[in-house]
């Protein structure tokens, strides 16, 4: 093959390139903001950043079988350690996917209700009965296998929110 038939193949070749390099750098700064260590519990977040963030973060685990669904509303910044909300978020979205067998969905929203900002996350997950609803974020409870699960991610998800001054609430019950 001489050069000038190469040309449209290499064209081809450094866009698909260039696109790849541009992902990585955009995955590599969402990383960054995500896992700010130096970020003190006085720091002002943006909460729909955060989500973008952790939805980010966790996108190769959920995108093959798992459509987001977002509904962010106009939310103020809010006073806060914003590692660890984002470690929250991503908690969330880790159980969400974990919770749905095959194909599904996960709705996220946010919304100012009570002068506070509300975030929501609900999915198409089987659902869970009340003696286990009620044990979710007790430190080691797990409904996984034993080596698939810690039981730490919902009772960290409750600390965190908790030492942030705010409450979380969970709705579910069997298929829903």
């Amino acid at each position: 093959m001489n050069p000038p038939e190469m040309l449209p193949d290499l064209q081809n070749l450094l866009q698909h390139a260039d696109h790849g390099l541009s992902q990585i750098g955009e995955l590599v700064s969402k990383l960054k903001d995500f896992s700010r260590a130096d970020r003190s519990r006085h720091d002002m977040f943006n909460v729909n950043d955060g989500l973008e963030a952790a939805l980010k973060i966790c996108h190769n685990q959920l995108k093959l079988r798992i459509e987001i669904l977002r509904d962010y509303g106009e939310v103020p910044q809010i006073e806060c350690s914003p590692s660890q909300l984002n470690q929250v978020f991503l908690n969330l979205f880790t159980n969400a996917g974990q919770a749905i067998e095959g194909e599904g969905q996960i709705m996220v929203s946010t919304r100012v209700e009570d002068s506070g900002v509300v975030v929501r996350v609900r999915d198409t997950g089987h659902g869970m009965p009340e003696e286990v609803r009620k044990r979710i974020f007790e430190p080691f409870f797990t409904t996984k296998p034993v080596g698939q699960g810690t039981g730490l991610g919902l009772s960290i998800v409750f600390r965190i929110i908790s030492e942030h001054g705010g409450r979380i609430e969970v709705n579910s019950e069997p298929g829903k």
